[in-house]
């Protein structure tokens, strides 16, 4: 079963935009895969439904729905303290 992958807010894609090209090509290929499997190998379980995954220097933290059938992407950024910070407002509704 496919999943739906897309990006909590548009600060995702301005994340994206900062990115070097050819990091940009690995991550979106990776975040494309997520759609097929949700759970791959390295996947970091970091709170109930949030994940992470390495993609270089950089980390993809995603949250799945399994209801919905849903990747949603949180953020995309370089590994440094702040990285893993407010995880629980990543995905927070307004």
């Amino acid at each position: 079963m496919t999943y739906r992958v897309d990006a909590a807010r548009s600060r995702v894609r301005k994340q994206l935009k900062r990115i070097p090209k050819s990091d940009v090509a690995r991550i979106a290929a990776a975040v494309a895969d997520l759609a097929n499997n949700p759970y791959p190998p390295g996947a970091v379980q970091l709170e109930k439904d949030v994940f992470r995954i390495r993609v270089g220097d950089y980390r993809v933290i995603y949250k799945v729905f399994e209801d919905e059938k849903l990747v949603l992407i949180g953020r995309v950024a370089r590994r440094n303290e702040a990285t893993y910070k407010g995880l629980r407002d990543l995905f927070r509704t307004k």
